[in-house]
């Protein structure tokens, strides 16, 4: 069994940098391009494998559980980042999108539940950290279901292309997102011991969300600009 767990977690971390270095790629290559769909289809599989590894060494402990859940999380960001492109000629969702986020609103529950443990034995670190992650997570999933029920509108009919505006802005984020996790991983592990851990569990999220933000407004106005 330790060897097992020994070789998930070499691929985990062969996986997890390639999943690093590959990911920048597509962010600074043009859209659509050639370099753009190659290297987004190598960070996709990577972050599977990541994903896929994290739970083969799940264990009930809190630090592995916690690994787990953040797995799922960051991987659901890959997955609807990616589904978000086939899906920009047929509105429509597949059953694949449907399970992806039933999975997604359990796995986020999951980590709201184990919050409440962390509590009751008094572990501050990851009362917070199953807590904000798992609220995010299901924040994401909740508007994936909506959308996917017609509760919430996209402007587009069911079946019928899905506006550019959604799709291209909804993918930035989600692979935006989807690297943050991968970025977060790497500085957990390599966390100089004078930084709090919730701080670098923490700090790219924040960053890394101002700077999706200020991604999504430039193409915003970009694509103001074209309809005029």
């Amino acid at each position: 069994m330790q060897t097992f767990l020994k070789i998930a977690l070499y691929f985990h971390i062969a996986a997890g940098f390639l999943a690093l270095v590959t990911g920048l790629i597509p962010m600074f290559t043009k859209k659509g391009g050639k370099a753009h769909v190659l290297w987004g289809k190598v960070y996709f599989w990577a972050m599977f494998v990541v994903a896929l590894t994290a739970l083969m060494r799940f264990q009930m402990k809190l630090n592995l559980i916690f690994l787990a859940g953040i797995a799922v999380f960051s991987f659901y960001n890959t997955f609807t980042g990616v589904r978000l492109v086939h899906r920009k000629e047929h509105g429509k969702p597949i059953f694949i999108d449907w399970f992806a986020s039933i999975l997604g609103v359990i796995c986020s529950l999951g980590m709201v539940y184990f919050s409440y443990l962390a509590y009751k034995i008094d572990n501050v670190f990851y009362i917070v950290l199953f807590l904000v992650f798992g609220i995010f997570m299901f924040v994401l999933v909740f508007e994936d279901l909506r959308i996917f029920a017609g509760s919430k509108s996209i402007e587009s009919a069911e079946g019928t292309p899905v506006p550019v505006r959604y799709w291209f802005q909804n993918h930035i984020s989600r692979m935006g997102g989807s690297y943050i996790a991968t970025v977060t991983a790497f500085l957990v592990v390599n966390n100089p011991p004078y930084i709090p851990g919730l701080v670098v569990w923490l700090a790219p999220g924040v960053i890394g969300g101002v700077i999706i933000s200020r991604t999504r407004a430039y193409y915003h106005k970009k694509f103001a600009k074209t309809t005029m």
